[in-house]
């Protein structure tokens, strides 16, 4: 039997709620579920201005689930399930966050165990890369399938003077940078 406690309740209402408006903008939806996942919101995203366009998320091939094993055994199978992202402008700037949710389902391998699972949030345009940050999102396995919500509120790039950005978000195993 486990116990839910009062956080991981929050999380999991987060992440259903996050789900529920992938990739929408605007102060409700998925800004409302990175607020509450978070906190209070940042002060760049109480100030500033919400832009005419906000680039969509996109989950690369191969990104989008992430498999361990242990020897013969799976240990684990983590899957990304929605994702979402709130834009501003602030000093000609554009800020965004980018919240990443989905679940890990424990394989025969599993005993009870904290698993860090690597998740990138990467900006391009056309070729050349905007941003790229490598971040780890911690999951305690219970013997259930467990949701996890991941933001990244640092996303800033110059402002786009067209629409030619692109926000790749997934696991990575690859270089830290």
């Amino acid at each position: 039997m486990h116990m839910v406690t009062p956080s991981r309740l929050a999380a999991l209402a987060s992440a259903a709620f996050i789900l529920s408006a992938c990739n929408s903008t605007g102060t409700t939806g998925p800004a409302a579920a990175v607020e509450e996942a978070k906190g209070p919101p940042a002060s760049a995203f109480t100030e500033g201005v919400e832009p005419r366009y906000c680039p969509k998320i996109v989950l690369r091939e191969g990104t989008a689930i992430l498999k361990r094993q242990k020897g013969d055994a799976l240990d684990f199978v983590a899957s990304v399930t929605g994702t979402s992202r709130d834009c501003r402008i602030i000093d000609g700037q554009l800020h965004m966050k980018v919240g990443v949710a989905g679940r890990v389902v424990p394989g025969s391998a599993t005993k009870a165990a904290k698993v860090n699972l690597p998740i990138r949030i990467a900006v391009v345009r056309g070729n050349e890369v905007q941003y790229s940050q490598m971040g780890r999102q911690s999951v305690t396995l219970e013997g259930g399938a467990t949701q996890f919500v991941y933001v990244d509120e640092a996303v800033v790039v110059p402002q786009p003077t067209a629409q030619d950005l692109q926000v790749f978000a997934g696991f990575d195993e690859g270089p830290q940078s």
